[in-house]
């Protein structure tokens, strides 16, 4: 129960200070006892402890004690019975705001009737217009603690629809925050794990041949220079995206299909046979697919000089009007435990972000990647990361 839009606890308090005021006017008049003086202040302040818990209970307890207090008092209850009306009134108030059913609020409205009556019988006469004049101020009472209850319910409503807003803007922004780190972890291992493959390799294949072919040795360290180098520009390309004022300046080239011929010699460099080859038309693609694309085959040749250093790998290119295919074959070991790790969980994920489908086979010897994207008028996502 709320009693705020009347003042809260300082009004239970007033009230039943006037009621008693009054009662205690009336004993010292000497029309009343002191005992019956008490009783009737009692009567008026005691049952206000339960307004917040049962108002209809307080409701009928003053509606039972009013024709009491007439009997008392008689007719000099004419002048200024108001005062003794007001914890009534205030029990009205609270019985029209209480979350309970409505029946139960509109017999709070309807026990009062017993007080109109009791006024007719202790007074011995009474006007219509009076009649009407206590019917008006009872449902008053009562409807202004109704509408209180609605406006309460309303507001709560609000504050309830208002917190399920915030938190599901707070679960979409970890979820966007959790995309976002998932795609900024995909970058990084695509262009790391690309650059580090083809470094480590070159190194160790420089190392054994600096003394009997330096030219060979020579031909290693420049590949890693050049590797490095693109490295740090994707990177440098990666960091320029993610500055806070990214969105608003224009943002550097991504690689795309049209970047293949330096990952395939880098491929080649690292020592790995490479042998591409096309079918049908490649449509342009959207630039978020595009880029996944190149990421797929970057990933496929890392793979490949990882685990199969120095074997034959084939790169097919499948385009239609709807959907393009990516298949890679190597000859090296087929172990398709040795070579599941980040590399594959990330290719993985970016497939899925376009729709397509990924399988990977390393029974029977090799290993085989067949990576579809469909192209459709939706295939560009990049809003949806």
């Amino acid at each position: 129960m709320d009693l705020n839009l009347l003042g809260g606890r300082w009004l239970l308090v007033v009230t039943g200070l006037l009621a008693a005021i009054f009662v205690a006017s009336a004993w010292a008049d000497g029309e009343l006892d002191r005992a019956s003086a008490g009783v009737l202040i009692a009567v008026n302040t005691v049952p206000l402890l339960l307004i917040k818990r049962n108002p209809l209970l307080v409701v009928l307890i003053f509606a039972i004690a009013y024709p009491v207090w007439l009997g008392a008092l008689g007719g000099v209850a004419r002048e200024g019975h108001f005062l003794q009306s007001l914890p009534t009134l205030l029990a009205l108030y609270a019985t029209g705001a209480w979350r309970r059913s409505l029946w139960l609020r509109a017999l709070g409205l309807v026990t009062p009737a017993w007080m109109l009556l009791a006024v007719g019988v202790g007074m011995w006469s009474i006007e219509l217009d009076e009649i009407f004049y206590v019917v008006a101020v009872l449902v008053i009472s009562w409807g202004f603690g109704v509408v209180d209850a609605r406006r309460r319910a309303y507001a709560e409503q609000l504050e309830t629809r208002t917190r399920e807003l915030e938190q599901a803007r707070r679960a979409l922004a970890e979820q966007e925050l959790a995309d976002e780190r998932a795609r900024i972890a995909r970058e990084l291992h695509d262009v790391v794990a690309h650059a580090m493959s083809v470094i480590t390799v070159q190194a160790g294949v420089g190392g054994h041949l600096l003394a009997d072919r330096p030219q060979r040795a020579a031909d290693a360290l420049a590949v890693i220079e050049r590797t490095g180098r693109e490295a740090l520009a994707e990177l440098r390309r990666m960091l320029v995206v993610l500055r806070p004022d990214a969105a608003t300046g224009p943002h550097p080239p991504q690689p795309g299909i049209a970047d293949l011929p330096g990952l395939v010699d880098n491929a080649r460099a690292a020592g790995l046979q490479v042998v591409v080859s096309r079918t049908g038309a490649w449509p342009t693609l959207p630039t978020g697919l595009d880029l996944a694309v190149y990421r797929v085959i970057q990933e496929a040749l890392t793979n490949a000089a990882k685990h199969a250093q120095d074997s034959r790998v084939e790169l097919h290119l499948t385009g239609t009007r709807d959907r393009i295919s990516i298949d890679v074959v190597d000859d090296g070991p087929g172990n398709p435990q040795v070579r599941r790790g980040q590399g594959l969980t990330g290719m993985a994920e970016r497939v899925a972000l376009y729709d397509g489908t990924l399988a990977v086979d390393g029974t029977g010897g090799g290993f085989r990647l067949r990576a579809s994207f469909p192209i459709a008028p939706d295939t560009a996502v990049e809003g949806r990361r």
